[in-house]
C-alpha cells in the first residue's frame, strides 16, 4: 500500500514538471512572436519612409532636367541627393548613391508609362535609395531580431518621375484697347473704363511714330510726299525754313528719333513725359482753332516763307469763312502744308489755275495736295479728329484739341485707324501693352527651347471673335520642334491692335484655346495649359455681339469658359496687361491664386519711365515656361 501511495505522489510531481516546462516554453515562443510582429512593423515602417524619400528624390530630379540650367543630369542629381538626405528613415539619412540615380525616356504603353533606361529623349529619371551594406549608415537596425540572431535588415526603394510635356494654347487679346498704353489717352490720369479715376502711364508714342515707314525724296528728307518748297516748284521736300535738309535730321525728334513728315509738319517738338507735359508750349503743335484767327507764329512764317502774299495770308488766317466744316479743313491743310491755295488774288502765290479771288479756301481751288499716306482714312477725317471734343486723347488733355502736328495725327492713327486695313503699317510699331505681350511670348517659347522639352504650342487670338491663328506644334521628329515653335513668336508680330475689329470677346478666346487643347493634335499624356494675355475688359456676348464694355453677359461668357476649361483639368493662367485692367475678374479666371498675374503699369525708373510691365512681362513667361510639370510613373 505504502509503495502504490508514493508512486501515484511521485506521478503528479513529473506531471507539474512537464506543466511547468510547457509553460516556459510557450512564453518563449510568444515572445518571439511579438519580437517579429514588432520588427516587422518596423520594417514596414522603413521601407514606407525610404518609398517617401525615393518619391520626392525622384520629382525633384526631374523637374531639374526641365531647367536646362548648366548641366541639368549634374542638377539632378544633386537635387535628388538634397532631397533624400531630407527625408529620415529610422531617424538617419536616406542615403543616396550616384550610381543609383539613372536618366532614360518615359515610353507611353496602353494607359501607362514604361522607363527606358538611356534611351533619348532624357524626360524622366529613377532614384533608388537603399538601407544596406553599400551606403554610409547601413542596414536597418532591428529592435528584437538580435535574440533570435537577426541583427538587422536590407531595404530598398525605387521611384521613377517624367517631365510631363504640356500642351500650351496662348490666348493674346488684339482688341483696339491694346494700344491704348502708347496714346494720349493714357498719357495722364484719365477715367477707367471700369469705374474711378487712374493714373498716367509714360506713353511711347514717339516710338510709334518713329517706326512708320519713311519713303525717301527727291531732295533727301526721307519722305516724298511734302509738296513743293518755295521757290522751287520742280523740287519735292525743300520745306520753309529747312532747306533740302538731310536724312539724318529729317523730322528729328528731340530724342534723336526719326520719323515720316507730312506738309510743312516736320518737327516732332516737346517729348512726352508723363506728368510734365504741355501741349500749349510744344514747338511741335500748330494751334489752329475753328472760328478764331489764327496767331501761330510757326504757320504765319511758313505761309510768308513758301511765297503767299500778304493778302492770301490775312485770308488764309482768318476765319471769318469758316461757315462750314469744309472751308476749315481746307484752311488748315494749307496752313500745315498738305495743299497749296490757288488763291485768284493779287500777287498770288500760284499764277497758273487761279481761283475765283475771293476769301474762301475752296475745296476745287486747293493744289498740290500731300496725298492721304496710309489705306484708310483721309485728312479731312484727322482734322475733324483733333477739332473734336469726343476724342479721348482730348478727352485726357484738353489742351490738345486744335493742335495739328506729328504727334495728333499719329495718335489719331492710333486711336481712329489702328486695324490692319486702315494702318497696316502699325504691325510693326511697338503698339503698348501688345508689344511688350508680343516680346513676352517670344521669352516664353525662347524659354521652351532652350529647355529642349516636348512642349507644344497653339496661337489664338481675340477681337470681336476668336480666332486660331496656329495649330499646337506637332513636328515629324523632335529636331523640327524648336523651328515650329519658334513660329509661334514670329506669326504674332504680325498682328497689330484692332487688327480686324476693336472690341473684346475674351470668351471667345477661351473657346478657340479649349477646342484646339480637345483636337486631334493634342496628346493625352500632356499637360493641358491655357494662358491668356488681356486687360480683362470683355463686352462681346457668347453670340459674338457687341453689348457694352464690361457687360455681365460679356463677363459671364469669359468665365462660363474658364470654368468649363475646369472642369476639363486644363489649367489657366490669366495675365493683366495694360493701364486699365480688370483684375477681378482675371483672378476669377484663373484655376488658382497663384495662376493669376498682374503687369505692373506703374513708371519704371530704370527703364525711363516706361511702364514696368515692359520687363516684367518677359520674367512672367519665363516663370511659366519654366514650371514643368512633372509626375511619378513607378
Amino acid at each position: 500500500m505504502m509503495r502504490k501511495y508514493w508512486s501515484l505522489v511521485n506521478r503528479k510531481r513529473r506531471r507539474g514538471t512537464v506543466i511547468v516546462q510547457t509553460v516556459a516554453f510557450g512564453s518563449t515562443v510568444a515572445v518571439g512572436v511579438a519580437a517579429l510582429a514588432i520588427d516587422s512593423g518596423l520594417m514596414f515602417s522603413a521601407r514606407q519612409e525610404l518609398q517617401t524619400a525615393a518619391d520626392s528624390a525622384a520629382l525633384a530630379a526631374a523637374a531639374k532636367l526641365g531647367t536646362n540650367n548648366g548641366d541639368p543630369f549634374a542638377a539632378a542629381k544633386a537635387e535628388a541627393q538634397r532631397y533624400a538626405n531630407q527625408n529620415r528613415v529610422m531617424g538617419e539619412n536616406a542615403d543616396l548613391v550616384d550610381s543609383d540615380v539613372e536618366f532614360g525616356h518615359a515610353e507611353k504603353s496602353g494607359d501607362k508609362f514604361v522607363f527606358q533606361p538611356g534611351v533619348e529623349p532624357l524626360d524622366a529619371v529613377r532614384v533608388t535609395l537603399r538601407r544596406d551594406q553599400t551606403v554610409a549608415d547601413g542596414p536597418v537596425s532591428l529592435f528584437f531580431g538580435k535574440t533570435l540572431g537577426v541583427h538587422s535588415a536590407d531595404i530598398r526603394a525605387s521611384a521613377t518621375a517624367m517631365i510631363v510635356p504640356r500642351d500650351i494654347a496662348v490666348v493674346v487679346d488684339l482688341s483696339g484697347s491694346m494700344n491704348d498704353d502708347s496714346e494720349f489717352f493714357h498719357s495722364k490720369q484719365f477715367e477707367s473704363e471700369r469705374s474711378g479715376t487712374i493714373d498716367g502711364v509714360q506713353i511711347n508714342i514717339e516710338k510709334i511714330w518713329g517706326a512708320l515707314p519713311v519713303s525717301t525724296g527727291k531732295a533727301g528728307i526721307l519722305n516724298g510726299i511734302d509738296p513743293n518748297g518755295p521757290g522751287a516748284p520742280d523740287v519735292n521736300d525743300q520745306q520753309p525754313g529747312n532747306g533740302s535738309g538731310s536724312p539724318t535730321q529729317a523730322g528729328a525728334s528731340t530724342s534723336g528719333q526719326v520719323g515720316p513728315r507730312w506738309g510743312w509738319m516736320t518737327e516732332w517738338g516737346s517729348p512726352v513725359v508723363l506728368g510734365s507735359y504741355d501741349a500749349t508750349t510744344d514747338s511741335g503743335l500748330y494751334y489752329i482753332k475753328k472760328g478764331s484767327t489764327t496767331t501761330d507764329a510757326d504757320v504765319i512764317n511758313n505761309l510768308t516763307e513758301s511765297g503767299y502774299s500778304s493778302d492770301e495770308r490775312s485770308a488764309i488766317l482768318s476765319s471769318s469763312n469758316d461757315s462750314n466744316s469744309g472751308l476749315y479743313r481746307n484752311r488748315v491743310k494749307v496752313m500745315l502744308g498738305l495743299a497749296g491755295w490757288r488763291s485768284g488774288r493779287d500777287n498770288p502765290k500760284y499764277t497758273n489755275n487761279q481761283g475765283d479771288g475771293d476769301s474762301k479756301v475752296e475745296s476745287w481751288e486747293l493744289t498740290q495736295e500731300v496725298s492721304y499716306p496710309y489705306s484708310g482714312s483721309s485728312w479731312n477725317s484727322w482734322i475733324d479728329y483733333v477739332r473734336s471734343s469726343n476724342a479721348r486723347m482730348v478727352q485726357t488733355d484738353s489742351n490738345l484739341r486744335y493742335r495739328y502736328g506729328i504727334k495728333t495725327f499719329t495718335n489719331f492713327l492710333l486711336e481712329k485707324e489702328p486695324g490692319k486695313h486702315s494702318t497696316p503699317e502699325l504691325q510693326a510699331a511697338p503698339e503698348e501693352p501688345l508689344f511688350s505681350v508680343k516680346n513676352a511670348v517670344g521669352a516664353m517659347i525662347d524659354e521652351i527651347i532652350r529647355m529642349g522639352t516636348d512642349d507644344h504650342v497653339s496661337l489664338e487670338t481675340f477681337a470681336q471673335y476668336g480666332n486660331h491663328r496656329m495649330d499646337l506644334t506637332v513636328p515629324d521628329t523632335r529636331s523640327e520642334l524648336p523651328a515650329l515653335l519658334a513660329q509661334i513668336s514670329e506669326n504674332l508680330m504680325g498682328y497689330q491692335a484692332a487688327y480686324e475689329t476693336s472690341v473684346t470677346n475674351i470668351g471667345g478666346g477661351m473657346d478657340k484655346a479649349i477646342d484646339e487643347l480637345n483636337s486631334d493634335r493634342a496628346r493625352g499624356k500632356a499637360s493641358r495649359y491655357i494662358v491668356i494675355l488681356t486687360d480683362g475688359k470683355p463686352n462681346v456676348n457668347s453670340s459674338n455681339s457687341y453689348v457694352g464694355n464690361n457687360d455681365s453677359q460679356a463677363i459671364g461668357w469669359a468665365l462660363d469658359r474658364a470654368e468649363a476649361a475646369r472642369e476639363q483639368h486644363i489649367t489657366v493662367f490669366t495675365i493683366g496687361v495694360g493701364g486699365d485692367v480688370n483684375e477681378q475678374m482675371l483672378m476669377d479666371m484663373a484655376t488658382s491664386a497663384d495662376k493669376y498675374y498682374y503687369a505692373d503699369n506703374n513708371p519704371d525708373p530704370n527703364n525711363d519711365g516706361a511702364p514696368l510691365y515692359v520687363n516684367q512681362l518677359q520674367e512672367i513667361f519665363r516663370s511659366i515656361a519654366g514650371r514643368t510639370p512633372v509626375q511619378l510613373i513607378q
